[in-house]
């Protein structure tokens, strides 16, 4: 009998922190928000294109945003962040740089759904050093 009542209210402790997870995930001003999704997406480079199957998107504290675009290459994006007016979980873009020390100048917007899987992603902006246009269009799956 006593090993019911342990295994009841373990299981209820485990559901109970599992069932918040999802109030944790929701954006505040100043907290951390890492999302990362397997999907389809493109980024174009001028007349150049290559294929995004994944992206990492984190928001940081401090409103800087570190963006990754995985695809024959990996692309590393830096810039800041700010809540969109439609929804807690879109938010506007504004990219600065990059990892090398051209980087990009650009905008774009990112959306999240209840999934950290669940990431819609654009951007649009021009090469500081090359001034071809840069575009990125992701969905996760």
């Amino acid at each position: 009998m006593k090993f019911k009542q342990v295994f009841a209210t373990t299981s209820i402790l485990v559901l109970s922190i599992f069932g918040t997870s999802g109030a944790a995930n929701a954006p505040q001003d100043g907290q951390y928000r890492l999302a990362h999704a397997n999907g389809d997406g493109t980024l174009k480079v001028g007349s150049e294109q290559f294929k995004v199957g994944a992206v990492v998107v984190k928001l940081l504290d401090d409103r800087k945003a570190e963006i990754t675009l995985v695809a024959d290459i990996t692309f590393f994006l830096s810039g800041t962040w700010s809540q969109n007016g439609e929804s807690q979980d879109s938010f506007d873009l504004q990219i600065t740089g990059g990892a090398t020390p051209g980087g990009i100048d650009g905008s774009g917007k990112l959306t999240l759904g209840k999934d950290s899987k669940d990431l819609r992603l654009t951007l649009k902006g021009k090469s500081r050093t090359s001034k071809k246009n840069v575009e990125v269009q992701f969905a996760g799956k």
